[in-house]
């Protein structure tokens, strides 16, 4: 069994960022999406994948429906097999991936 996620919010500068910490599949989807609710929907929200150590489908969808909800959302991934599931599902190619903040804004 892979490591249970925790998630934080936090504010950097005009985004709010949702911090994955651990593994996002169908065990923690509901729990992220809860986060994000909670997250004012009219911001920048960016996900900041940098600590999370694994990352299903139902984890995607979850990021996909957050794309949804939010008018601009932007991932922070640096992990090789993260990036990877990111590109396979050309979640890639419909938000922008960034290696760091300083990219974001």
């Amino acid at each position: 069994m892979g490591e249970a996620a925790r998630f934080a919010v936090d504010t950097l500068d005009d985004c709010v960022v949702v911090r994955v910490e651990g593994d996002l599949d169908m065990a923690t989807a509901a729990s992220f999406d809860e986060t994000v609710a909670s997250t004012t929907s009219d911001s920048h929200l960016a996900i900041d994948l940098r600590e999370c150590t694994f990352l299903d489908s139902s984890g995607m969808r979850s990021i996909a429906a957050a794309a949804n909800r939010h008018p601009r959302v932007s991932i922070v991934a640096v992990d090789p097999g993260i990036l990877r599931v990111l590109e396979i599902t050309a979640l890639d190619t419909m938000l922008p991936v960034h290696a760091s903040f300083d990219e974001v804004r």
